[in-house]
């Protein structure tokens, strides 16, 4: 063998030596990649909390992985997705990295060729409106999208600082992998929330019931006490209730339930808790409200109602309203157990209400 040809196997043998190396390093690489995704999936399986999902996809990985965000769509058709994480304390206001979109339309746009990530430079023109407006704007862009059962739920988007991470050259292995997982544990997640939901809610008027309203006002005392903000509390009795039922009937009677929540709904903030608390009761509790704003609400509410004629079977019309008790923590005037505070507030705007229906009905009044 002569020693050209000795030179060219010498030459071949090293480039195959350093793409083993290649390999063998990419290897490396991508196993450190499979135990950390590993580790982040068995995290995202253990969380049953909506919450919990959200903040752990959209505060906790952008810091996990070096992003500069990441943000989640979901599509939330009959408004359901909202109303689970209004109902959290701090409202749907808390979840700055979450979209809700009415319909599939947006998303099908972007998948529309099939459904798998999307990577590729940062065009505000197409993920502005995804991942909002950060600082720093990305370089790279990766949406992900989140399947159930070949139906697309939503989706997934990363935003990184340099133009290679989500190049559109890149293997889509992992996002896919990231994806799946995601997509399970939103699902989970909603259907968990929605089954918690069923025993914290007034199955007539679709609004919270006592036992949905008695855990959150320990919650929003201490919310209330630590911010220093004052909290009111709006207990609303639906005037001759019983008469209703007994000249109208049980059915016109439940329709004037159903009536007065939809209007208290209209009325009142996405953050402040509604819920019957008994019978034709209702009450209330806004956060950050004085006593001056919280008698105007009241107010609101009850023109509101007495101008709301309802329909009934016959073809006449019923007019109904309602007496209104309004009292305020503040949170600088009070010390004690957040359960007796609870209790307190509730008792005065109770015997405020007492002194409206004493004094002539349909009317508002404020505890001294």
């Amino acid at each position: 063998m002569d020693t050209s040809t000795l030179d060219a196997l010498r030459k071949e043998n090293q480039q195959l030596r350093i793409r083993l190396d290649d390999l063998l390093k990419q290897a490396h690489v991508n196993e450190k990649k499979l135990r950390r995704l590993q580790i982040q999936e068995m995290e995202l399986l253990g969380l049953d909390s909506l919450a919990d999902v959200i903040t752990t996809l959209t505060v906790d990985y952008p810091r996990a992985f070096d992003l500069v965000q990441v943000t989640l769509v979901l599509v939330d058709a009959d408004n359901q997705i909202q109303k689970l994480l209004e109902q959290l304390p701090e409202g749907l206001r808390q979840f700055q990295g979450v979209m809700l979109l009415p319909d599939t339309t947006a998303l099908e746009e972007i998948f529309r060729n099939s459904p798998t990530p999307r990577l590729g430079n940062y065009n505000s023109a197409v993920h502005a409106s995804l991942l909002g407006h950060s600082r720093p704007v990305p370089l790279s862009v990766a949406m992900l999208p989140l399947l159930r059962r070949g139906r697309l739920i939503g989706c997934l988007n990363m935003g990184a600082r340099d133009t290679e991470r989500f190049a559109a050259s890149k293997d889509t292995y992992f996002l896919e992998r990231l994806a799946t997982t995601v997509a399970v544990c939103v699902e989970n997640a909603i259907n968990h929330e929605r089954l918690a939901n069923l025993g914290l809610t007034d199955p007539l008027t679709e609004v919270n019931n006592r036992r949905f309203f008695d855990q959150r006002l320990e919650e929003e005392i201490m919310r209330t006490m630590r911010g220093k903000a004052p909290l009111a509390c709006l207990l609303i009795d639906v005037d001759h209730f019983k008469r209703i039922n007994d000249t109208y009937g049980h059915q016109a009677g439940d329709n004037v339930l159903r009536q007065v929540a939809a209007v208290l709904r209209q009325h009142l903030r996405g953050q402040d808790v509604l819920a019957r608390y008994g019978g034709e009761e209702f009450v209330a509790l806004l956060s950050a409200a004085t006593l001056e704003r919280a008698e105007v609400i009241a107010e609101r509410i009850r023109r509101a109602l007495e101008q709301r004629a309802l329909p009934l079977d016959s073809g006449d019309t019923l007019q109904i309203t309602a007496s209104i008790g309004v009292s305020v923590l503040q949170p600088q005037q009070h010390q004690g157990e957040f359960k007796r505070l609870g209790v307190e507030l509730v008792e005065r705007a109770d015997q405020a209400l007492y002194h409206a229906k004493e004094t002539g009905r349909n009317r508002v009044v404020a505890s001294a």
